[in-house]
């Protein structure tokens, strides 16, 4: 898959755009008496206007925090109270102390 890296440096100014279209949409339909159309108009170009000058925190650049623990046995996730690794797909969930335990050894 090729490098996206041009597609997020002009997403910015292509919303900017995009607001300022809108916005002037939503000032054309209030002269004509079309409230509906300016009402939706303007509020799609604050929403773009917002998420244009909002900063670059798009999902790619985001810090990606979780408190999902990983499941493969290369990862080491073992079930706390028999010792066997966890694998994708099996049914875990905490004990009382906070463990990740497997659904068998939780009864």
């Amino acid at each position: 898959m090729e490098s996206t890296e041009t597609d997020v440096s002009r997403e910015g100014p292509v919303r900017l755009l995009s607001a300022v279209a809108l916005g002037a949409v939503a000032i054309a339909s209030l002269r004509k008496r079309k409230r509906l159309l300016a009402l939706l108009s303007g509020a799609g170009a604050v929403a773009l206007g917002y998420t244009a000058t909002a900063g670059d925190t798009s999902a790619e650049q985001a810090p990606r925090t979780s408190s999902i623990e990983p499941t493969s046995e290369r990862e080491g996730m073992r079930c706390a109270a028999c010792g066997e690794p966890i694998v994708v797909g099996q049914g875990r969930q905490p004990n009382d102390e906070g463990d990740t335990v497997h659904d068998a050894c939780l009864e």
